[in-house]
């Protein structure tokens, strides 16, 4: 039995007593989950630190509605690119926003790791090229040659 502040006795919940949530979403909205499973082991993560340039910092803030989902959108264009054949961003172009940590899974960190070894760039501009390539496809940003 556990008391509240007023002393009173108060029931512990069971299983039974558990609240059933329900999701609020506008008229005509369909409820949306994540599309990716990542882990969320932390023996299967690893923190990646990356620093985007400010185009693309505030293009992709544009598209956030609720906190956690810069790195669900930095995930979803990392996993979707095709690290060998994307234009990669010059970064030196244009001053960064502050730095992000982001958590990944370690197969995908290897992957980007993987791809700027091969590309003998820096695991930032494979981060900004990515970002680059998913934002260019929502109409966000362009992508123009130098």
């Amino acid at each position: 039995m556990s008391y509240h502040l007023s002393g009173m006795a108060k029931k512990r919940p069971t299983k039974q007593d558990k609240p059933k949530y329900v999701a609020v979403v506008p008229v005509g909205q369909t409820f949306v989950k994540a599309t990716h499973e990542f882990s969320t082991k932390p023996e299967d993560r690893v923190r990646l630190a990356y620093r985007l340039l400010f185009t693309l910092d505030d293009a992709l803030r544009t598209l956030m509605k609720r906190r956690g989902e810069l790195s669900m959108y930095v995930l979803e264009a990392l996993d979707s690119a095709d690290f060998q054949k994307m234009p990669l961003v010059d970064i030196n172009l244009e001053i960064k926003a502050p730095e992000v940590n982001m958590f990944m899974p370690t197969e995908l960190y290897q992957k980007i790791r993987a791809a700027a070894e091969k590309r003998d760039v820096s695991l930032n501009v494979i981060v900004n090229s990515a970002m680059a390539q998913w934002l260019a496809k929502r109409g966000l940003v362009e992508i123009r040659p130098l």
